[in-house]
């Protein structure tokens, strides 16, 4: 297995590391927003926008992504008020990489997980960005480190 650039090894939980990136655009857009607020001297506008921007701080430090695999299952933390997900290796259906586009430009690209609960078919957000290519080398090293640890120990 190549060296881990999106993860950290723990013994054996693969941790993935901080995404700032598409988190920080958005906490800078609240912030601008919040001295535009300031500027005009609008307390509506610093309060609303004040708030959001501590909330979407807040989160990006929130979420987290760990691949358990000596409890063979995937934990993953989004947002502030949605609870953790523990979805057991053998429930994965698929992942899906989204790309939205808009006049030409890619706004948003983001790796989803497909799983089975209760029979039902669920999805789970893993991260966001901005370029296909980091989500879908994000993807790569998820499936490296599931096929990795899949067939290790047997012959």
């Amino acid at each position: 297995m190549e060296t881990l650039q999106k993860f950290t090894k723990n013994g054996n939980q693969y941790v993935m590391k901080r995404q700032y990136g598409f988190g920080l655009i958005v906490v800078i857009g609240m912030a601008a927003l919040t001295f535009a607020g300031v500027w005009f001297k609008n307390s509506i506008m610093i309060w609303i926008f004040g708030i959001l921007t501590v909330l979407c701080l807040i989160s990006i430090f929130i979420n987290q992504v760990v691949i358990d695999m000596s409890r063979k299952e995937i934990s993953i933390k989004n947002g502030l008020i949605i609870p953790p997900v523990q979805i057991p290796i053998s429930d994965f259906v698929n992942f899906e990489l989204v790309k939205i586009k808009q006049y030409f430009v890619t706004i948003n690209v983001s790796l989803n997980l497909y799983y089975l609960k209760n029979g039902k078919e669920k999805c789970s957000g893993i991260a966001q960005g901005l370029t296909t290519r980091s989500m879908q080398n994000l993807l790569n090293e998820i499936q490296e480190i599931l096929n990795t640890n899949e067939h290790s120990g047997k012959i």
